[in-house]
């Protein structure tokens, strides 16, 4: 299906910038690491994204709607912050990480007030 290819189309451009530019300046073997940390860390966080869209408590709930907006908008801030004094691939592990952090926060959130 054509929308299972969102993820891919987003990741790709980024990584292969990454393999590029990492490639040149430490070798092609980091270069390849760096691509994999950021391919993998941006189709991580726009499967979230749509998990998240789709699935948790409800798109049209207040906390729906809230972890939505904290995943569409707290990992590309952690990658700005940190990818801007190191680079893009530590950038989108940082981002992966707040990613990571928010989710648990949402889900312990859900868990309080839904006690499921």
């Amino acid at each position: 299906m054509l929308i299972d290819l969102i993820p891919w189309a987003f990741a790709l451009p980024p990584a292969l910038w990454e393999l590029t530019r990492v490639g040149k300046r430490h070798g092609w073997f980091l270069g390849i690491y760096a691509a994999v940390i950021v391919f993998g860390g941006i189709y991580l966080w726009i499967l979230a994204l749509q998990f998240y869209l789709n699935e948790s408590s409800g798109p049209f709930t207040t906390l729906g709607v809230v972890a939505t907006l904290s995943m569409l908008i707290g990992p590309p801030i952690g990658t700005v912050v940190i990818g801007r004094r190191t680079g893009l691939a530590a950038g989108v592990f940082a981002g992966v990480v707040v990613g990571i952090c928010i989710a648990l926060l949402v889900a312990v959130i859900s868990i309080s007030i839904y006690g499921t």
